[in-house]
């Protein structure tokens, strides 16, 4: 079997650095296809990389493009990488520092034949890549993450690649929260969307329907992490799809008489059980936009997507329980809730109590998640510093010793002159050092710490 043919038959696995997915760098889809399927022909065993030569022919039936000027914009493409750069931001020896890749050392297209049939047979590209990306692709035995790339062939965005990517690195853990700033700036894309609803709708909405439609992935919770009335963040709960078949993921050449429908608070895609009438949906839309939309939060995209199938009495109902559950204060995502309200049929206060406990469930593991993300960027920055200056663990085991804490803690193990190993054995102890280093050295965690 030729390696360098792309097909969705069999196994084609891609294997990053995390430093690459985490990359600053921006791609559009055309580009993402070429380098990805670079990526896809480098082997495990690869000491080195050699000259991938991609025929164009097999990108567009591995993407299953239809595009007439699919040639053409994968020689632009491929041709546009050579300006493409990676960023990745770091620390080291007290500063923030920044590296820049350059991605494709060479790249060898054609440009102009006149036998059209001779150029869908042969033509191909032969792609370099360049040296300095050896540790991003390279010989990786930790930091990384693999997927097959048959997961990704139907996306028309590379931001869905991107998030994809990103939920993948936590496949293991089944969730992640990842902050809209951070986002913008590894999509290059900061001056964009400066209203985080365009950027839910041309962004995050399409990634989470392909995610969901296509890959091995499918995304149960997706939601909004707010500090006020500003979105900061979303938080993403999902699991391995049991039996994925990639066979599904073919377009099909039967008129599809079902309509999808996207619910961006629960599994998945689901599907009407018979063809909504398009009227009555533009007529429940209209007459319900102002409260649902206006009031709730709710996107125009999301509402309109849930109303097959639904009544105005159902409507209705739905919003007497989410007003109850606001006015009582025992919702913060009304939005969310009312989603939950109109498609699971809340009929009484019971129910409603089950989707307030689900909430405050959420809520929590929020906040577990957003303080394990803080502790681990609060080790980070103190092994930073103590390796810069050892000084500072003698000082701040000093200062914990002459808190009441650690003496009483000390006492209770029995140990009369401490060393350092005592206070890292002990989880009490520990704390009162990094407290120590924190407070001693506030300003090199003003940036990580809330205010």
């Amino acid at each position: 079997m030729n390696p360098n043919k792309a097909s969705n038959k069999g196994i084609k696995l891609i294997k990053k650095s995390n430093d690459l997915i985490e990359a600053r760098y921006k791609f559009d889809i055309w580009e993402t296809r070429i380098f990805t399927n670079v990526l896809s022909m480098i082997a495990r065993g690869d000491e080195d990389f050699r000259v991938y030569r991609i025929y164009l022919r097999d990108i567009i039936k591995g993407f299953d493009l239809n595009n007439g000027n699919a040639y053409d914009l994968l020689r632009d493409a491929s041709n546009s990488l050579m300006d493409k750069k990676f960023y990745l931001d770091y620390e080291a020896e007290g500063a923030d520092r920044k590296k820049v890749y350059h991605i494709i050392r060479s790249v060898d297209y054609m440009t102009v034949l006149k036998d059209e049939q001779k150029r869908t047979l042969n033509e191909y590209i032969d792609v370099s890549i360049d040296p300095d990306m050896k540790p991003l692709l390279l010989h990786l035995k930790e930091q990384f993450t693999t997927y097959d790339v048959r997961n990704i062939i139907r996306f028309k965005s590379s931001y869905a690649v991107r998030i994809y990517e990103h939920l993948k690195q936590y496949e293991n853990i089944g969730h992640r929260s990842i902050e809209v700033d951070y986002l913008k700036r590894i999509f290059e894309i900061d001056d964009e969307y400066p209203l985080f609803a365009n950027f839910f709708q041309k962004v995050i909405e399409p990634a989470y329907r392909d995610i969901n439609e296509y890959t091995d992935l499918c995304i149960t919770t997706m939601e909004k992490i707010k500090d006020g009335k500003r979105v900061t963040g979303l938080y993403f709960e999902f699991h391995k799809k049991i039996g994925h078949n990639f066979d599904k993921n073919k377009k099909s050449t039967k008129k599809n008489t079902k309509k999808e429908t996207l619910t961006l608070f629960d599994a998945s895609l689901e599907v009407a059980s018979k063809e909504a009438d398009t009227t009555d949906i533009d007529a429940l839309f209209m007459a319900f936009q102002g409260r649902v939309v206006g009031e709730f939060g709710v996107t125009p995209t999301s509402f309109m997507a849930v109303l097959g199938g639904k009544t105005a009495a159902q409507i209705e109902l739905a919003i007497r329980i989410t007003e109850e559950a606001r006015r009582k204060g025992d919702v913060s995502n009304v939005a969310g809730f009312f989603m939950q309200a109109l498609r699971q049929g809340f009929t009484d206060q019971k129910e409603q109590k089950k989707a307030v406990l689900k909430e405050k469930a959420l809520e929590k593991a929020q906040k577990i998640v957003e303080a394990e993300r803080l502790n681990v960027a609060i080790n980070d920055r103190i092994r930073i510093l103590v390796a810069n200056d050892s000084s500072i663990t003698d000082a701040a085991m000093q200062a914990a010793l002459q808190t009441k804490t650690g003496q009483l803690r000390l006492r209770k193990l029995n140990i009369t002159s401490p060393t350092i190993e005592d206070f890292r054995s002990d989880a009490v102890l520990r704390d009162l050092i990094k407290n120590a280093i924190i407070t001693a050295h506030r300003g090199e965690f003003d940036d990580i710490l809330p205010h």
